[in-house]
């Protein structure tokens, strides 16, 4: 029988899975001392996110319309993991280990090394890639929710695996998060009014000279806008500007890189923020 203190639940947000992050996450809590003994791909419906997130703190860092709209871009990868050492008289569970120390902080700039986050550059500076149990008492409700059972349900090993872990990609393909946005932008304000030449590459990734970087490069877009479209890009920044009414005014985009651009823009000023 799996014991509830040793288990972690990790999910990997529409992003991550998008990036193909969901295998390299799986080797790197392996090389942390952790086993995969469940993995699922589903769509996180409103009633599953409601039982997921029951219990979660609201911490004001990712407007819920927004996280509402990303589950319904594509799937979520649950996995349930195992620590492969037992829970020390003092020490944390493994759920706590992980939601407290491996995660690490979804902003980019404070994401240290040793954490997920921090090993693969939190590649998108504003969303959280991932979402992990805070703790064992939320393990069976939240185990539940993604895979249709409780902890008690599972067996040893890959007991109640929906797909396998092999099914994911190993390699992270190339992410064109900057050259994303200032197409976006571009398409909507016209090339005038976005340089190329003001992005970061997007290699740089959100590091922190890049997101600030981007900062300025929307204010000044904003300003060679000018009128009524530079107010609707800086209300953008400031959340004074709906995404809802960013997607009315961007044409001919697909869903993803429309949501990609208004969840960056939305959050800059926040993740340009110094430690």
């Amino acid at each position: 029988m799996l014991d509830p203190d040793r288990l972690a639940l990790l999910v990997v947000k529409p992003d991550g899975v998008t990036q193909h992050l969901t295998r390299l996450i799986s080797l790197w809590m392996r090389d942390e001392g952790h086993t995969l003994i469940a993995f699922r791909e589903l769509s996180l419906i409103p009633e599953r996110r409601a039982r997921l997130y029951a219990s979660s703190p609201e911490d004001g860092r990712i407007d819920g319309e927004l996280e509402a709209v990303l589950y319904t871009l594509g799937p979520v990868h649950a996995m349930l993991f195992e620590r492969k050492t037992g829970r020390a008289a003092d020490g944390p569970s493994a759920a706590a280990d992980v939601a407290g120390r491996l995660v690490g902080d979804p902003l980019p700039h404070r994401a240290g090394p040793g954490t997920l986050r921090g090993h693969f550059g939190a590649l998108n500076p504003v969303l959280n890639l991932f979402h992990a149990t805070s703790d064992t008492e939320h393990l069976d409700r939240e185990t539940h929710a993604l895979f249709d059972r409780a902890v008690e349900g599972f067996a040893w090993p890959n007991g109640g695996s929906a797909h396998g872990i092999g099914h994911t990609p190993h390699l992270l393909r190339p992410f064109k998060l900057w050259s994303t946005v200032a197409g976006v932008l571009a398409a909507w304000l016209g090339p005038e009014a976005v340089r190329a030449i003001d992005w970061p590459a997007d290699s740089h990734g959100p590091s922190s000279p890049a997101v600030g970087a981007a900062l300025m490069a929307c204010t000044r877009a904003a300003q060679r806008a000018g009128g009524e479209a530079g107010a609707l890009l800086t209300g953008v920044l400031d959340g004074s500007t709906s995404y809802a009414r960013f997607c009315g005014l961007v044409p001919d985009i697909d869903p993803w890189s429309g949501y990609l651009t208004y969840t960056t823009l939305r959050h800059l000023p926040l993740c340009a923020d110094t430690p």
